[in-house]
C-alpha cells in the first residue's frame, strides 16, 4: 500500500512538484505571517509592573535657575501639598519614569562577563506604592536603603532570567566603577500595549536633585474616580509653592489619557502592516484551496480508471487526501527546518519566548485543515463520478 501511495505520487511527480514548490511558498508566507501577528499578540499580552488607573502626572521643567538648597526644599513641600488633598492617596517623584512616554536614559551594566543595557528609572520611597508595584522577588525599597554605601537597583524579569538563571536579588552589577546591590525584581515597565518592552532598572533617588535632569515627575494617586478633581487643582497648587519663574509645567494629564493617545499612535502605525498581513494571509488560505481543488479536479480522468479497476470511492477519497497532506507537509517541513535553523533572521531575530514553537504550531494545524477543506470536497465529488463518466474527460 505504501509502495503504490509513492508510485502514484512519482508518476504525477511533474505536476506534483508544481503544486509541492506552490505549497512550499504559501507554508513560507503563512508561517512568517503568523510569526508576526502571534508576536505581536504575545507583547501585548505581556503583563506591566505598574498600574496607571486612577494616577496623574504633572511633569515640571527648568526655566531658570534656582538655588539648589532652594528646590530641594520646594520640592518637597510640594509633595506635600499634594498629598494633603483629601482625595490624594499617595505622591512620588520620579525622573525618566513615565509610563507610556519615550523619554529615557540607558546605561550598560556588567556582572562578571555578562554584558547588559538597562534603562534607568530613579524613584522615591514612595513611586512603588504610587504605580502599586509587586516585586516579583525580593523587595522595594524602604528607609534602610538611604545613605547605603552600595547603591541599591531593582530590575527587570528578563535580566534576572536571562543573567542570574532567576538567582539575581543579592547580586551586585557595575556601571562603569559604581557598583550596585539587586535587591528586587519586578515585570515588565512597557512604555506602550503593544510595543516590546526593554530591559531596565529602578535606581533608588534619595535627593530630588531637580536641575540635573531636563525634567521632574510627579506621580499622583487619587481615589477612585478623583482624577478630574485633581487635574482641576493641580496647576494651582504647582505654582502657588514654586517659584512660577523658575518652574513651568509642561504636563498635566491622566496616566489613562496618556495611555490611550500612546496606543492610538502605535495602532495607527501597526493599522496597515495588520490589514496587509491579513489580506495575506486571506489570499494564502484562498490560493491553497485553489491549488489543491484544481490538481484533485485535474486527476478525474485517473480517478475513472482506480474506479474501473475496483476502487471505492472512500478509498480513492482516501488516497487523494493523504498525498495533498504528504505533499503540503513536505514543503511546510522544509519551512519550519529554515526557521528553526535560522532563527535570528526572523522578524529581526526579536520575538518573544515562545513565539517560534507556537507559530509553527498554528501554522501546522493551519495547513492541515486547510488542505483537508481543498480535498475533501472536490475529492467526494470526483470518487462518485462513473468510471464511463470520468474516462470521457480525457
Amino acid at each position: 500500500m505504501i509502495r503504490l501511495f509513492f508510485k502514484t505520487i512519482w508518476n504525477n511527480r511533474k505536476r506534483n512538484i508544481l503544486v509541492f514548490i506552490e505549497l512550499f511558498m504559501i507554508s513560507l508566507v503563512m508561517v512568517n505571517l503568523t510569526i508576526y501577528l502571534v508576536n505581536m499578540l504575545t507583547i501585548f499580552r505581556i503583563k506591566n509592573c505598574y498600574d496607571t488607573h486612577n494616577v496623574i502626572l504633572v511633569n515640571i521643567s527648568n526655566k531658570n535657575n534656582e538655588d539648589e538648597i532652594i528646590t530641594e526644599q520646594s520640592f518637597l513641600n510640594l509633595k506635600k501639598v499634594l498629598g494633603s488633598n483629601s482625595f490624594v492617596e499617595s505622591v512620588s517623584i520620579s525622573n525618566n519614569a513615565i509610563p507610556y512616554n519615550y523619554s529615557l536614559y540607558s546605561t550598560d551594566f556588567r556582572h562578571d562577563s555578562d554584558r547588559f543595557n538597562l534603562a534607568i528609572r530613579q524613584v522615591d520611597l514612595d513611586y512603588g506604592k504610587v504605580m502599586k508595584i509587586i516585586p516579583l522577588k525580593g523587595r522595594w525599597f524602604n528607609e534602610t536603603d538611604i545613605g547605603k554605601a552600595v547603591p541599591p537597583i531593582i530590575i527587570s524579569k528578563d535580566i534576572d532570567e536571562k543573567y542570574f538563571q532567576g538567582n539575581s536579588v543579592g547580586k551586585r552589577i557595575k556601571e562603569d566603577k559604581k557598583i550596585y546591590e539587586i535587591i528586587g525584581v519586578v515585570d515588565h515597565f512597557k512604555r506602550s500595549d503593544i510595543e516590546k518592552p526593554i530591559s531596565f532598572g529602578f535606581l533608588y533617588k534619595e535627593k530630588i536633585d531637580s536641575k540635573s535632569f531636563w525634567s521632574t515627575s510627579l506621580m499622583i494617586r487619587t481615589n477612585e474616580n478623583k482624577t478630574s478633581d485633581m487635574l482641576a487643582v493641580a496647576e494651582g497648587q504647582v505654582y502657588s509653592t514654586l517659584n512660577p519663574e523658575n518652574w513651568t509645567i509642561n504636563s498635566l494629564n491622566s496616566l489613562e489619557n496618556m495611555r490611550a493617545q500612546q496606543n492610538d499612535d502605535n495602532y495607527q502605525r501597526n493599522y496597515i502592516t495588520v490589514i496587509i498581513a491579513l489580506f495575506i494571509m486571506i489570499n494564502v488560505f484562498l490560493g491553497t484551496i485553489g491549488i489543491l481543488w484544481y490538481n484533485t479536479n485535474l486527476r478525474i480522468h485517473e480517478i475513472g480508471i482506480k474506479r474501473a479497476l475496483g476502487s471505492t470511492g472512500n478509498r480513492i477519497k482516501r488516497l487523494l487526501i493523504t498525498e495533498n497532506l504528504f505533499i503540503a507537509g513536505s514543503g511546510l517541513i522544509i519551512v519550519i527546518i529554515i526557521m528553526l535553523q535560522i532563527p535570528s533572521v526572523v522578524n529581526g531575530g526579536k520575538l518573544e519566548q515562545g513565539v517560534l514553537t507556537r507559530s509553527i504550531l498554528i501554522s501546522t494545524i493551519s495547513m492541515i485543515l486547510l488542505v483537508l477543506l481543498s480535498t475533501w470536497i472536490p475529492a467526494s465529488i470526483a470518487s462518485k463520478i462513473r468510471p464511463a463518466t470520468a474516462l470521457k474527460t480525457e
